[in-house]
């Protein structure tokens, strides 16, 4: 198989594959017309398929005995108003792909239609992963709980980033995507008018100075050479100018790449956000659930084998080495279960254009990466299939 050969003969209908898909966003867990469509040119591919409940959809190659492996794309959208302005724009209001998932799709499908014409030359089977639900880290224990992990020995994944530009792809050993903790903390004062505060126990205050001791988690309890985030992304509080709030309600979110600091930051914020109530003589209540997935961590021996491979088909350059990054991926769910590398593709015009970062309303990303997404899989399937 001529890797760069097949790849370029299907560029245009990759393109025209993730507008597609781009137009008809669907919010995760409703992937049902994106699941649809799936299916439709899973068909014209003649590659039998079953479908996931709620939505998506698994899709098989070769069925002889010897290794399993799949791949996997992402497939939901989010509730985020398109101002791109693109011809093929959303046409689903206040939804968008802003997060490249139309891209992995396209690229799934297009690695798909290659590695069908050399299915006889398999020596095992390929399991074809469209994962509903990665955007609130769901859809891969959905997958897991249905059993398409069963019997697969190693996983492998893409996703595209528009800060990464559109030349480089990134396989790399070890740490790459952080674990993503949610909290919430409530704040239960007593309200009152706002000439009178000495009646009244203020949450706004008492959350405002909660805010700012949480900040201290990482710039003075962290070990510095540890990596981590501590964000506080909602804050509400208060009903009108002239009353003093009686409760505050905050949100936010940990990022870290090891359990260890993980836990030890769990018991920081809880320790904190009691000792700040306390000192203003509100009450705290904290939510704090378990992390909704670990941190991504990619095999060292797969990922070492890819790299190995990826050698013969990108230079030096495009190899490029992408820090890890403190955004989430519920990929490192099925890492969980069984070995598996996750590679980074750069999506970031080269022109002097402006990159919008994944999640923001004006988000696009290069045609090339698709082409780059597409190569790396095939490069994954000859890693593991030696005789393609």
């Amino acid at each position: 198989m001529d890797i760069r050969q097949e790849v370029e003969q299907i560029l245009e209908s990759l393109i025209q594959l993730r507008q597609k898909f781009h137009r008809y966003p669907e919010v995760a867990l409703h992937e049902t017309l994106t699941t649809q469509m799936i299916i439709e040119e899973l068909q014209k591919l003649r590659i039998p398929y079953e479908c996931l409940k709620p939505t998506g959809v698994v899709g098989f190659l070769g069925m002889k005995e010897g290794r399993v492996v799949a791949l996997r794309a992402d497939i939901d959208g989010l509730a985020v108003a398109e101002e791109t302005g693109l011809p093929f724009a959303s046409e689903h209001p206040g939804c968008m792909h802003a997060c490249g998932h139309d891209g992995h799709i396209a690229a799934l499908l297009g690695a798909a239609k290659i590695l069908k014409k050399y299915e006889e030359e398999i020596d095992g089977q390929i399991r074809l992963i469209f994962q509903p639900a990665e955007e609130i880290s769901a859809g891969a224990d959905l997958v897991i709980e249905q059993g398409y992990l069963n019997g697969v020995d190693e996983i492998f994944g893409v996703h595209i980033f528009s800060d990464i530009p559109v030349d480089c792809v990134s396989i790399k050993a070890g740490p790459r995507m952080a674990a993503t903790d949610h909290f919430t903390i409530t704040l239960t004062g007593k309200s009152g008018h706002a000439a009178k505060p000495h009646q009244c126990v203020d949450t706004t205050v008492a959350a405002a100075a909660l805010v700012m001791n949480l900040q201290t988690i990482i710039s003075r309890r962290l070990n510095p050479i540890e990596d981590a985030v501590v964000t506080v992304g909602r804050l509400s509080s208060g009903t009108a100018y002239n009353v003093i709030s009686g409760q505050a309600v905050l949100e936010g979110t940990v990022r870290t790449f090891s359990v260890e600091t993980e836990n030890q930051i769990k018991k920081w914020i809880i320790q904190i956000a009691e000792d700040t109530a306390k000192l203003y003589g509100a009450k705290a209540d904290i939510d704090y659930p378990e992390s909704l997935h670990p941190p991504l961590i990619n095999n060292e021996r797969i990922a070492l084998r890819v790299y190995d491979q990826a050698k013969e088909i990108f230079c030096e350059e495009q190899l490029s080495g992408v820090p890890k990054i403190m955004l989430g991926e519920d990929f490192a769910n099925y890492q969980k279960k069984i070995p598996g590398v996750f590679a980074f593709v750069g999506g970031g015009r080269t022109d002097g254009s402006v990159n919008y970062l994944n999640h923001h309303g004006k988000f696009d990303f290069d045609d090339k990466a698709l082409f780059y997404a597409v190569k790396l899989h095939l490069v994954y399937i000859k890693s593991v299939f030696e005789k393609l």
